[in-house]
Formats: structure tokens, C-alpha cells, sequence
């Protein structure tokens, strides 16, 4: 083998480079060429469609050559699909962008990265960093979760924090609101948090510097950086800096980095600076190491603190104790100065007192106001993390295939013919075209539905079209407008077939579950869909419809927050703004029409009628005197009757109608059984109670029948039918919804028990949640099972949930006690902000209403237990 010698830089000797020489410029880049053809290319599908022809008609065709008719319309066809296949194949932001190239994301139920990735305070660092940027004037904070007899954490927080003297209370206070607005289920502030009192001490040192600054400037930057050393104040990385880091491999930080943790205001806090406090201990030769960095120090020979009532050991001191947190004294004396030494190139320098005295009041009455970071995450994240636009996807007049076949096709070339084969000529153009129509009709529909893609994904309220389509006329196949039956007429019927094809409900409701895919989250409704008593034709699935679009407008609280609790400390039965995202959650799933935090009776007053206890109902009678066949519910008089329902209500006629309508009705005293039966419009049947005509409701499908005498004459039965059946179903429409309580919520402040954190296992990690029982639907066992396994799939793991169905009685008992709960935790977090959370008073009223809460919800779990769960 002819081994040749290699030069230095690996090539062979006689293939060396001389560097003298002017070298050739460097080949340009340039992409391969793709030999092969690609999928669902011009030349597969031409093959594809070759075999299928040939496979359908055998020997019955032509040789399949270039000159056939068919060939060459199969070749135009296999273009068109080309075409249409590289329009999908368009980038998602070109076909969601508007004519101005901008991307509506709300509209698409598509966030931002700012939006989605943070998460709830959660973890101890997380609550860290959410309240030392809620209350910046806080220098120390300490978060710790109490353990119960188990040694397991308990769900309760300990809080203590060190401000400025002027501000500590008020600090306090804001610190608690900000814990209490990001509060997760299950966990609780254990007691008011604790004002850390300082310990001051007071520095002395000995350095030499070095440089042209000025001695006053590096001595008030060390007392600065000192204090806020020592006061374990973490250091904050503007949010700009942050979004510009790099990792290990100098590539940008991901997006799942920059945005860990709760969403900051003022800057960065790493978990560090917030775990740099292990020993609590504070060891003087960290402050000499950060001290050195300052800009003119050239050397720290010495430095010690001194306190009261504590003793420095190894060069260190306790950072904090159980009531106090280590706090450095700024000289304000010339004789706290007395400890210091500066030297300059050996020499000792003479500090001016009264400049540095000076020096430093300035900056510690600057240290009061706290610096605002004026950048919004959002611009922020939007300059470094730009969201993509796209180029706009031209709304364009449909060209026909027909435009590119050869001139013999179209009849270009017929000419001097007799009449007979001209007649028989335009026969033939006339079935070319008909041909070509069916072909092309459905790629011109494709390419419209292609143009209006983006106003099929979005997240309107009330959808009207989910096809759009682009019917061809003789504009552009010509003689098309003819073959139509009925000519241009029968071109706008046919639009009103294609309308009629469109499920819009069944397609936008796919469209909202591909948008939920993108966050990880489903909404199927299939176990659902067969409760929608309440509901008439059409109108359940505009409901479901609508659930589903709230759950997808919410799915960043629903995600994020989805182990979150209310914010007891501000009103929130019946606030849509504070109700936790687990109970809406359920509600909608549950196709509930109002998921949040509501009373479950108030409704019932606004139409001034009042519920029995069911042991108080009057039974139905077994007689069977009405007609075989049911009442025509939903005849064009239903509208009328519909509108005038509605006026009612508007008027709060609803309770003197009924009385007008059924004479022998109870309204203060209404069955639950009666109004359960009549959410069912199948169970109406007309017949005969003696001389008067009576409306014969079936509780049941083969059960008994309510007599319900009219006032009006035996034929006019429907429109009180009507009447009755719409008020029932929107009676517990309204009335259908569920209530959340956290037990540890419930803990009795004042036992001295909870301070330590032994509490009985009632109030640890459970929830119980409350249904209305008496309802058609919550009587019903599938719906019962059903949103009870809803509720399972929903609640977080560590959290055990009870569901109790509560009947008229026993929910008219908890709703006033829940409500007066409420504003009793309150008035409580209201002393705790002025100051005052250990009033006696202000804890026994809480106390007392906690516990007529607990009796009512045990009481009503053993009867829920006695009865079989029912």
C-alpha cells in the first residue's frame, strides 16, 4: 500500500496548503437535492390513482396513456391535491394569522409562556419567594409547616418576619393577605404571623483599600452590603437579566426555567439566597469573602460583630432565635466608628465621621422607599420571548383546475361542425364539465375551509358555521350554472344543504377538545350527556357546549391552581372571583349553571316560594284517571309560553302565575318530589278529578300521578304544562351546585392543641363537599356515582374528600351556618391585620360557629351513613 507522509494539518504532504499562495474561496453552503418523490406527491398519487382505475375497470377502459382524457384529468386532479396538501402543511402561525399578520391568542385559547409556567406557591421556597415579592419591605422570613403526631407535616404554616421598625405590624399583616390569597387546599396559617424583634449588633472591622474611589463610598456600600447580609435580605435579578441568562452550555435558559417557581414582580429570588441559612449561623468569614468584592477593598485583615446578650464561638453568631433576628446597628454615633482601621499602602487613613455619619443616614432614609421594578412581567417576557406572527394566508377567488387543461378540452378547437355534431359536441362539454365538477367542487370547499381556518379554532360563545364553502359556478367552469336544476336558485339551495350538514355544536365542541389536548386537560362529556333533564331540544348541547368553553377559558387557573383554595379573608359566597378552582371544576364538568361559591336556596326566595321536608310531602295519589297519551311539550306554543316565563321572572309574577294556573298548589310549602317529576316533559297526561280538569304529573315512570287541578277550562292544558315544566326545570337549574369545606379550617383557634400542631385526625388533609340532595338529578343514584367519581378524579392526592347530598331541612341548617362561618374567619383575619388576632372574643365567635359547622356536616355523614350513603 503507497503510504504518503501527512503535513501537520492532516493532509498528505503533496497535498499540503501553502499559505503564501492565495487560497480559493470556500464552497458554498448549499441544501441537497431530494431525489425521491415525496409522500402524497404529483407522482404517488398519479400511480395510486392509475391502479385504483384500473383495478375498477379492467379491460373495460384505455392503454392509460398521456393523451387520454381521463389520464389527463386524473393529472390535473393529482396537481390540485399537491396544492392542497401543502397548504395543510402551512406553519400553524400562517394560517391562525389575520390579514394584518397578527395572532389573536386570547381568541384561540392559546397563553403565553409568562401565563402558564409559573406556578402556585406550593413548596416552602415557593411561599418564600411569593410573599417576599408581595411584601417587599420584609427582610427576614421564615415559613415552616408544623408536624402532627405522625412527624408528618400537617397542613399548617408558621410564619415569622422581620421589617423595619415602622413597618412591622403592617408588614405582618400584608404578608398574611398574600399567604391567604394563594392558599392550597388543606393548609392554613397556624396563628398570626410572629414580628421577629431585632438583636442588634454592631460591626467592627479592619480593611485596606485601595483605587481612586472615595473612602466615604466604599465604606457606605460595606455597611450597606453588611446589613443586608446579615438581615438574610435575598438579593432580587431584575427580570431582564433573568430572561437573558444562559445555562452551563451557554445556550438560553428554557422556558420551563425561566418562569419556575410563582409568577415575581420585583425580580428573581434563587433558591440560593433562600436556603443559605441551614445552621443558623453566621459565620464572620462570609461577610469578609462578600465584603472583599466591593469595588476599592483590597483586603479585610479583621471583622467580628458584636451583641447583646450573645456570645460570638468560632467566629460565628446565632443568626436568629424564636422571637428575634439578627440585625445590624448603622453607626449613627461617631463612637460606634471607634472599632474601625483603614489603611492605604500600609498607612492609616482618618475616617471623616461627620461626611460618613452623613453618608450613611442618607442612604438608610433611602433604604425605606422600596425600589419598583416599572417592567411588567408581560413586556418583559414579550421582548425576550416574542410571540410568532405569521404571514397571512391571501383570501382568494377559487382558480379552477379547468384553467390548465390543453385548449381540446375546453373546446377551443370545435369549429366548422355541423349542427348535429356541435350539439352532440356540447353534450359531451357538458358531461366533461359535470365530471370535472365533482372533482373539483370538494378541493374548492377544502381550499375555503383552508382560508377560514382560524375562525374555526376559537372560543366564541355562540358558533353559528364550523364549514365554510365555496359553491363553483359558471365563473369558473363555464356552462356550470346551467347543469344546476333550477339554475342559479338551485345553486342557493344547495348552500342550504351544506348548512344543514353543519354540526356546528358537534365540530366546535372537537375543536375544544383539541385546544384542552394542548394543556394535557379532556372534557369528553360522554357519562354526562344523559342527565340533561332541564334542558329542551338543542339546548343541552348548547350548555355542554358552553361548560366546556369555560373550562378552557379558566384552564390556566384550573391547571395552576387546581390544589388551590379560596381566600377566606374576602367575601366569597356568591363572588365568581373566589371560589377554588377544584369546586368549579367539578361544577362544570358537571354541567352545573353556575359552578361557584353560591347559596343552593337563595333562588328559591327569588321566586317566593318555599321547599317542604320530604317526610312532610303529601303523597302521590295512586289513581290512574289521566289519558294514555303525554302532552305535546315542545308545540310552537312553547315559545309563547317561554316568553312569557321569562317576563315573570323579569316581574316576580312567576309565584301569582303558578297560583293562577293550579289553584291547589302549595307554593310555601312546594313538594320536592312534585318539582322532581316535573323536570320530566313525558309525565304530563290530561285528565279528570270529578267535574274539574286536572294535570296528571307522574312522579315516576310507572309510579303514581300528581292531580293538579286547573283553573282553566280542560282544553288549555298545555300552556300551564309549559308553565309548570319550565319553572321546575329552572328552579333546580339554579339551585343545583355544591359547597367546599376544608376541616382544617374548622380547628378550634383557642385550644392550645392546635398551637403545637396536635390535631385530631378530622381536621387533617379531608375536605367535605356539600350537594343539594333534593333535586331531580341529585336524587338520582348514575348522577350521584357519577359526580362523586368527578370529584375523586379532581381532588388532589394528598387530600381525602367526603361528598354528603343534603335534603331541604338539613341544607336550610348548613347554608346559614356556613355564611355566618364565613364572616366570622372574616372578622378574624381582620384583627389579625389590625393587630389584634388574639381577641378573645374575635376567636370565640369563630370558635362557636366552627363548631355549629362541624355538627351540622357530622351529623349529617352518620345519617349518609345509617341510610345506605343515600
Amino acid at each position: 500500500m503507497n503510504m504518503r507522509a501527512a503535513s501537520p494539518g492532516g493532509l498528505p504532504a503533496d497535498q499540503a496548503v501553502d499559505e503564501t499562495l492565495p487560497q480559493a474561496p470556500p464552497a458554498m453552503a448549499a441544501i441537497g437535492r431530494i431525489d425521491a418523490d415525496p409522500p402524497y406527491g404529483y407522482t404517488a398519487l398519479r400511480e395510486r390513482g392509475i391502479a385504483l382505475t384500473q383495478g375498477l375497470s379492467g379491460n373495460d377502459w384505455t392503454d392509460y396513456n398521456h393523451h387520454d382524457p381521463g389520464v389527463t384529468l386524473l393529472e390535473v386532479l393529482c396537481y390540485a391535491l399537491t396544492e392542497g396538501v401543502f397548504g395543510a402543511e402551512l406553519p400553524v402561525a400562517d394560517l391562525l394569522a389575520e390579514p394584518s399578520g397578527e395572532i389573536h391568542y386570547r381568541r384561540h385559547g392559546l397563553h403565553a409562556a409568562e401565563e402558564i409556567l409559573p406556578c402556585r406557591p406550593t413548596t416552602e421556597l415557593d411561599q418564600l419567594r411569593w410573599i417576599l415579592d408581595r411584601v417587599p419591605q420584609i427582610r427576614h422570613l421564615r415559613m415552616t409547616m408544623q408536624l402532627g403526631r405522625s412527624e408528618l407535616p400537617n397542613g399548617l404554616w408558621q410564619m415569622a418576619v422581620r421589617a423595619p421598625a415602622r413597618v412591622g405590624e403592617a408588614a405582618a399583616s400584608a404578608a398574611a393577605r398574600a399567604y391567604w390569597s394563594q392558599r392550597n387546599l388543606g393548609e392554613d396559617l397556624a396563628r398570626a404571623p410572629r414580628v421577629l424583634a431585632p438583636r442588634w449588633c454592631s460591626l467592627r472591622i479592619a480593611l485596606s483599600i485601595g483605587g481612586a474611589r472615595e473612602l466615604t463610598d466604599i465604606l457606605a456600600e460595606l455597611v450597606q452590603r453588611c446589613s443586608d447580609l446579615i438581615s438574610a435580605a435575598p438579593p432580587r435579578t431584575p427580570r431582564q437579566v433573568r430572561l437573558a441568562e444562559l445555562d452551563a452550555t451557554g445556550q438560553p435558559l428554557p422556558p420551563s426555567e425561566l418562569f419556575d417557581g410563582p409568577p415575581l414582580k420585583f425580580g428573581w429570588i434563587a433558591s440560593s439566597d433562600l436556603e443559605r441559612d441551614p445552621a443558623n449561623r453566621l459565620f464572620f468569614s462570609d461577610l469578609i469573602l462578600a465584603l472583599q468584592q466591593i469595588e476599592g477593598v483590597e483586603e479585610i485583615r479583621y471583622l467580628s460583630l458584636a451583641a447583646e446578650g450573645l456570645a460570638a464561638s468560632e467566629g460565628a453568631l446565632p443568626w436568629h432565635g424564636p422571637d428575634w433576628a439578627l440585625q445590624l446597628r448603622w453607626p449613627d454615633t461617631p463612637e460606634l466608628l471607634d472599632g474601625w482601621t483603614v489603611t492605604r499602602r500600609g498607612s492609616t487613613l482618618s475616617i471623616d465621621r461627620e461626611a460618613l455619619l452623613q453618608r450613611l443616614r442618607d442612604e438608610l432614609l433611602a433604604n425605606q422607599v422600596i425600589p419598583q421594578d416599572i417592567v411588567r412581567v408581560g413586556s418583559a417576557a414579550a421582548e425576550m420571548l416574542a410571540r410568532p406572527s405569521g404571514h397571512p394566508t391571501p383570501e382568494a377567488v377559487y382558480h379552477a383546475a379547468f384553467n390548465h387543461l390543453p385548449p381540446i378540452y375546453r373546446g377551443a378547437e370545435l369549429t366548422e361542425r355541423s349542427s348535429a355534431q356541435q350539439k352532440l359536441d356540447a353534450t359531451g362539454r357538458a358531461q366533461f364539465t359535470a365530471y370535472q365538477a365533482l372533482l373539483e367542487q370538494w378541493l374548492a370547499h377544502g381550499e375555503a375551509q383552508l382560508q377560514h381556518l382560524r375562525k374555526l379554532y376559537t372560543i366564541e360563545a355562540a358558533p353559528v358555521q364550523s364549514y365554510w364553502w365555496d359553491l363553483l359556478g359558471s365563473e369558473h367552469l363555464p356552462g356550470l350554472g346551467g347543469l344546476y336544476k333550477q339554475g342559479e336558485a338551485g345553486m342557493a339551495r344547495c348552500l342550504d344543504v351544506f348548512q344543514a350538514a353543519d354540526e356546528v355544536l358537534a365540530r366546535r365542541s372537537r375543536v375544544l377538545d383539541h385546544l384542552l389536548a394542548l394543556h394535557g386537560e379532556s372534557c369528553a362529556q360522554s357519562s354526562i350527556q344523559s342527565f340533561g333533564w332541564y334542558y329542551g331540544p338543542g339546548q343541552w348541547q348548547q350548555h355542554l357546549f358552553e361548560c366546556k368553553r369555560q373550562l378552557l377559558l379558566r384552564i390556566v387557573r384550573h391547571t395552576r391552581d387546581r390544589a388551590g383554595g379560596f381566600d377566606y379573608s374576602r367575601p366569597s359566597l356568591g363572588r365568581k372571583g373566589n371560589t377554588a378552582a377544584l369546586q368549579e371544576r367539578v361544577g362544570l364538568l358537571l354541567g352545573m349553571v353556575a359552578p361557584h361559591s353560591r347559596s343552593l336556596l337563595a333562588p328559591l326566595a327569588r321566586w317566593g316560594i318555599r321547599l317542604a321536608a320530604e317526610t312532610q310531602t303529601p303523597t302521590a295519589s295512586g289513581r290512574r284517571e289521566a289519558s294514555g297519551a303525554p302532552l305535546a311539550m315542545w308545540s310552537p306554543l312553547r315559545r309563547k309560553i317561554a316568553a312569557q316565563y321569562a317576563d315573570d321572572v323579569a316581574q316576580g309574577r312567576v309565584a301569582r302565575r303558578l297560583a293562577h294556573y293550579f289553584p291547589g298548589l302549595d307554593l310555601a310549602a312546594l313538594s320536592p318530589a312534585l318539582l322532581r317529576a316535573a323536570t320530566h316533559a313525558d309525565r304530563y297526561r290530561l285528565g279528570k278529578d270529578g267535574q274539574h280538569a286536572t294535570l296528571w304529573l307522574g312522579e315516576q315512570e310507572a309510579g303514581p300521578n300528581w292531580p293538579l287541578r286547573l283553573h282553566l277550562a280542560q282544553g288549555a292544558a298545555e300552556g300551564p304544562a309549559m308553565y309548570l315544566h319550565e319553572f321546575a326545570c329552572e328552579v333546580q337549574r339554579e339551585c343545583e351546585g355544591l359547597h367546599l369545606v376544608e376541616h382544617i379550617l374548622l380547628r378550634p383557634l383557642g385550644d392550645a392543641g392546635t398551637e403545637t400542631g396536635n390535631l385530631p385526625p378530622y381536621f387533617l388533609h379531608q375536605i367535605t363537599v356539600v350537594f343539594a340532595g333534593w333535586t331531580a338529578r341529585g336524587t338520582d343514584p348514575a348522577f350521584r356515582h357519577l359526580a362523586e367519581e368527578t370529584l375523586a378524579l379532581g381532588c388532589p392526592a394528598h387530600l381525602l374528600p367526603h361528598v354528603l347530598w343534603l335534603d331541604v331541612p338539613t341544607l336550610a341548617r348548613f347554608e346559614p351556618a356556613f355564611e355566618a362561618w364565613l364572616l366570622a374567619r372574616q372578622d378574624y383575619c381582620e384583627a389579625l391585620a389590625l393587630g389584634a388576632g388574639h381577641d378573645r372574643t374575635v376567636i370565640a365567635r369563630l370558635d362557636a360557629h366552627a363548631a355549629t359547622l362541624r355538627e351540622i356536616l357530622v351529623a349529617a355523614q352518620v345519617a349518609a351513613q345509617a341510610g345506605g350513603g343515600q
